[in-house]
This record gives C-alpha cells, sequence and structure tokens, in this order.
C-alpha cells in the first residue's frame, strides 16, 4: 500500500480520481462508484471484459490508486462496503418527507467527514503544519465558498499569534503573491482545483520560492499539480452539484486540525492570547452598560427645533 494507509478509502479514493483520468481508467471508475458491490466479486478478467479495456490498464487503474495490484484493491473495496451505506444528495426529489430531506444532508456532510478522515495523508498534514509554524507569512487563497474558509483560517492562525492573510479575490490575488518569498506559505482553496485564478497565484508563488500547498477534493487536478503538498478532502458531488458547497465542512476540518495542532505548539502564547481576546470581547459586549468603568458614546444634543 503506497502513502494512504487508511483501509475503507477505496470509493473516496476512486470519486477523487474519475474526474482526470484516462478514458480507460474513467470507464472502470465509473462502473465500480454505480456498481460497487458487483464489482466486488469481479475476477480482473470479468472486470476488464465489462469495462472493454485491457488486464494492463484494470492493474494501472488499481496502482493508481495506491494499490499494489487487484487482490488488494477488490480487498479494500470490500471494507469499503462494509463500512458505509452509500446515501445520496440526488435531485430536488419531488414529495421527499421533509424528515428524509434534513436525514440526508446530515449523513452526507457525516459521510464527506469520514472519507476525508480515510484519504487524509497524517504526515502531509504535519509537515504543512511545520511550515507554517516557522513561516513569516501563511497566505490562505480561496473564492466563493472556499474564500470563506481562507478568511476563517487567516483568523484562527492570528489569535495564536501568527502572520495570516486570506485572499478572496480574484484580482487581489496577483498582489498578494507578487512579493512572497522563501520563508512564506500559500495555501489554495478550490474544491475542484481548478479554479483558474487560484492556480495562477499558486505557480506563481511557486516561482517565486513560498512553500505552496493545496486544499482541494482531486489529487490529480491542476492545482494539486501545481503545489507542493496536497490536502484532500472527499466530498461526493451530485449532478446538479446543489451540495458541493458543504465541501467546506471538510475544508474546515482540516482547518481546524492544523489550528488545534499549531495551538499545542505554541500552548502558553496561545492561552495568553485567548485570554486577551476574551476579556476585550467581554468589554465591547459592556460597552453600552454601567459601572464597568467604560465611557458611554456620546449623545447628539438637540436643538431649539427639537433636531
Amino acid at each position: 500500500m503506497t502513502e494512504l494507509e487508511n483501509q475503507g478509502a477505496c470509493l473516496a479514493r476512486i470519486r477523487a480520481k474519475v474526474r482526470h483520468s484516462s478514458k480507460a481508467t474513467a470507464k472502470i471508475c465509473r462502473f465500480v462508484l454505480e456498481s460497487p458491490a458487483i464489482a466486488r466479486n469481479m475476477s480482473i478478467e470479468d472486470m476488464s471484459k465489462k469495462c472493454g479495456t485491457s488486464l494492463a490498464s484494470v492493474t494501472r487503474f488499481c496502482r493508481g490508486l495506491g494499490y499494489g495490484g487487484y487482490k488488494e484493491f477488490r480487498l479494500d473495496l470490500a471494507v469499503a462496503l462494509a463500512q458505509t451505506e452509500p446515501m445520496t444528495l440526488d435531485d430536488f426529489a419531488p414529495g421527499l418527507p421533509p424528515e428524509a430531506i434534513i436525514q440526508r444532508v446530515f449523513e452526507c456532510s457525516r459521510q464527506s467527514l469520514v472519507e476525508t478522515e480515510k484519504v487524509l495523508n497524517h504526515k502531509t498534514l504535519i509537515a504543512v503544519a511545520r511550515m507554517m509554524h516557522r513561516a513569516s507569512h501563511v497566505i490562505f487563497l480561496g473564492l466563493g465558498e472556499s474564500g470563506r474558509v481562507s478568511e476563517t483560517a487567516a483568523q484562527r492562525l492570528t489569535t495564536l499569534g501568527y502572520t495570516a492573510l486570506a485572499v478572496a479575490d480574484p484580482y487581489d490575488l496577483v498582489f498578494a503573491t507578487a512579493n512572497v518569498g522563501m520563508r512564506d506559505v500559500v495555501v489554495g482553496i478550490s474544491h475542484t482545483g481548478e479554479t483558474a485564478s487560484i492556480v495562477e497565484a499558486i505557480q506563481t508563488a511557486c516561482q517565486r520560492g513560498a512553500r505552496t500547498v493545496a486544499l482541494t477534493n482531486y489529487p490529480q487536478s491542476t492545482l494539486a499539480a501545481a503545489s507542493e503538498f496536497c490536502l484532500l478532502t472527499a466530498f461526493r458531488e451530485q449532478r446538479i452539484n446543489a451540495g458541493v458547497s458543504s465541501s467546506r465542512i471538510a475544508q474546515s476540518c482540516l482547518i481546524d486540525s492544523l489550528y488545534f495542532i499549531l495551538a499545542g505548539w505554541t500552548r502558553e502564547g496561545a492561552v495568553r492570547l485567548a485570554n486577551e481576546a476574551e476579556q476585550r470581547v467581554i468589554r465591547l459586549l459592556r460597552f453600552r452598560g454601567t459601572g464597568n468603568g467604560m465611557p458611554r458614546p456620546r449623545q447628539r444634543v438637540k436643538n431649539s427645533h427639537g433636531q
């Protein structure tokens, strides 16, 4: 097995691979995702015939997922099927009871976290945390929903005393990465890994000598290829893509993991900064109260006309 050692991650790995696969590999990916229970009991010969590919293509498919061969792939597929009961948020099905919708939404989010943990490379995550710990600046890049995640990430690192910045505007990405250097870490956040402005900014940062990280759902995406490190999420996209924004749940979980790792390494400073921030918030919340020593806002004096 390669660096992806978590058992039962087979289906999550295939979903991450299918978008950027060759024609032959994509056929195998789609068949396994559509009929995993059938694929589990197939021989390699049956698989190649069913998908209209060669035995060599099936072997390359397995090794591309990180398995030593077809036998290892089948074993992990069986584990994946035993561990999870697939739940999808397909189309906006008419007549679906609200209770069923609620169940599906929560279950899909749970599956996203479980599968993200399976495909997560802990060594990579810790290596990224070490880079951030030593960095002069940490810059998070993201647009749309990923932009919101980048803002949260920068805020979290700032509370620990790190110099962090979030950039969520396409034009600002150009200036944010213009002067980065060897002691800076730039994180590009994109679910698809194909957001052009994010990819270009990461490529520029790499050329400037900065350390680069991709946070994406697809390990073979352009963003992942352009980055030095890749942190993977595992969210099941739907045909309508209405639920793709929920990928931020898995993205946020990875950011939180980095936050708590860094907090553990800077515990005394982190606790001090947290206490100071808490006291400032308390004072602000009591600003309009009485008896706390804080001045009240100046009241506007009315003139003789009552204005």
